[in-house]
């Protein structure tokens, strides 16, 4: 079964096998000895060259474009430092401000756009072998790309502060829902959505403030392709009025969930019962730590594979980013998850 065909089928039901789709940005640029922020994250053909080849090198069941979280931020005016190793903003906007500035024209912006020729290189040199993942943020992540996480963070002290944040999110997600279905058109098979943030809220603000906005979004996506929505960071919490975090992004309407390390896979695979695809899991402090034998290692992915395995709807990664520091070390144990989603995921 070809990677994309294999990846798409865990989407709905039980594969032959488990797809191997660790997430692969840094990792994709380190093996080839490439710039991150100044090449991979700046050239199309770069990134979907580095992509392909760490794919084919590795035996992973996707390509994905995801590289930073300032694409759709550039375009409404957010300026991009690329002097470090990884993008970060020089500033952010001025929350007082967001309403005297023009709406952007993202398909004419020239990060969003570069986004788009990754996913179009990608769909000239893989065809319908691969899959291949776009990526936009979701709507309180991109909220805070706009005006930092600090700035909105401090506005939860107002009483109104889901009222100021759904204000927000309306205003920009026609921009975001117009960015992934470019994405789609160009190739995309499953759009990926990045909320690296919202786990700092909690039930009770994302229920209230997020919510409703990311269920439209992904509703209008997924009328095209499937979702993958990246949550990061501890999203089983269940606050005392009995809101469960983990129930509350499943009720976004994904199609697939990326949990991080620090959720229980048997208790999500237990809650969630096939409601949902489910990637991810594996600690990437335990896979960049030279301090963690490859017992250890083994053990940990061995734990995450038999966990998530049961019942289908499961693809392998790690709980984020796969680390590329060590590199020596890095590919020593992404070596070894594939080897053991070989051995142990076939159904």
């Amino acid at each position: 079964m070809r990677s994309r065909d294999l990846t798409l089928s865990a989407v709905e039901g039980t594969p032959e096998r488990i797809p191997f789709n660790p997430f692969i940005m840094h990792f994709a640029a380190a093996i080839d000895g490439i710039d991150y922020s100044n090449e991979y994250c700046k050239d199309a053909l770069v990134l979907a060259n580095a992509q392909i080849k760490c794919a084919n090198k590795f035996g992973i069941d996707h390509v994905c474009v995801s590289t930073d979280s300032y694409r759709e931020a550039s375009a409404w005016g957010v300026e991009v430092d690329f002097s470090g190793h990884t993008p970060v903003p020089k500033t952010h906007l001025l929350i007082g401000e967001f309403e005297s500035i023009e709406t952007p024209d993202i398909g004419s912006a020239p990060r969003a756009q570069d986004r788009v020729n990754d996913v179009r290189l990608l769909k000239e040199k893989v065809g319908y072998d691969q899959c291949i993942v776009g990526w936009i943020e979701a709507p309180f992540a991109e909220i805070c790309c706009l005006f930092g996480m600090m700035d909105v963070l401090k506005l939860a002290r107002n009483s109104y502060w889901s009222k100021i944040i759904n204000g927000f999110i309306n205003r920009i997600l026609p921009i975001q829902l117009e960015f992934a279905k470019m994405q789609i058109e160009a190739g995309a098979d499953i759009i990926g959505v990045g909320d690296s943030a919202v786990s700092q809220i909690g039930p009770k603000r994302y229920e209230s403030a997020c919510l409703e906005s990311t269920h439209k979004l992904f509703q209008d996506i997924t009328k095209h392709v499937p979702v993958l929505y990246h949550v990061c960071g501890d999203s089983s919490v269940i606050d005392k009025d009995g809101r469960d975090m983990l129930e509350l992004v499943t009720a976004s309407g994904t199609s697939i969930l990326d949990i991080d390390f620090q959720v229980d896979m048997n208790t999500a695979k237990n809650k969630l019962s096939g409601r949902v695809c489910i990637r991810g899991n594996t600690n990437t402090s335990l896979l960049a730590s030279p301090t963690y034998s490859e017992d250890q290692v083994i053990n940990e992915i061995t734990k995450t594979i038999e966990a998530g395995k049961p019942g289908g709807r499961y693809m392998f990664a790690a709980g984020c980013e796969w680390p590329w520091e060590p590199l020596d070390l890095s590919i020593r144990n992404l070596e070894i998850a594939r080897s053991l989603v070989d051995k142990r995921g076939v159904y």
